[in-house]
């Protein structure tokens, strides 16, 4: 298990930073034109992000902000999870608290990006950038992701009960 958790704490941590570094890709003028992948707001392409003037690019990177740091948070406390379980102490109160503390940034970054788009449309909208449309939707992978983080709780509820059990039965004998 000591193997196995190291392994995705090296994934994780290469997933914190590509996504740190994406996020301040997209938003920056750092990426060439002619550059064949595209990195971005989901609502704007790559032309309409080149055309925003430097106060509406602050604007967007503010609004998509909250989300990254609360998917930074949430995989900061899965690190330390997987530490724990490293040590084998996967039905510590730390561990569980680490486990709880994932799922809610998980699903509190997940709600914040699905609210990022409209929001972000509002904003282009009162800065007059033609051609920003109005829209809501949630995707099928935020579903699974709401309901992923739904079922990383509930496992963590279950952990810290048969932590309780544990230590009940401990008193008897």
């Amino acid at each position: 298990m000591k193997k196995q958790a190291r392994a995705i704490r090296v994934l994780l941590i290469v997933c914190l930073l590509l996504q740190v570094l994406f996020y301040v890709l997209a938003w920056s003028a750092l990426l060439p034109t002619d550059l064949f992948m595209q990195m971005g707001a989901t609502d704007l392409d790559a032309a309409a992000l080149r055309r925003l003037t430097p106060t509406q690019s602050v604007a967007g990177a503010a609004i998509g902000l909250p989300p990254l740091l609360a998917l930074v948070y949430g995989l900061c406390r899965l690190h330390g999870a997987l530490v724990h379980v490293e040590r084998r102490l996967v039905f510590d109160l730390v561990t569980i608290s680490h486990i709880r503390a994932f799922a809610g940034a998980m699903l509190g970054s997940t709600m914040l990006s699905i609210l990022e788009v409209p929001l972000r449309a509002l904003v282009m909208r009162y800065f007059a950038l033609p051609g920003v449309k109005l829209h809501i939707g949630v995707t099928s992978d935020q579903l699974l992701l709401i309901l992923v983080c739904g079922m990383f709780y509930l496992i963590a509820s279950m952990m810290h009960e048969g932590r309780r059990l544990a230590e009940e039965n401990k008193e008897f004998v």
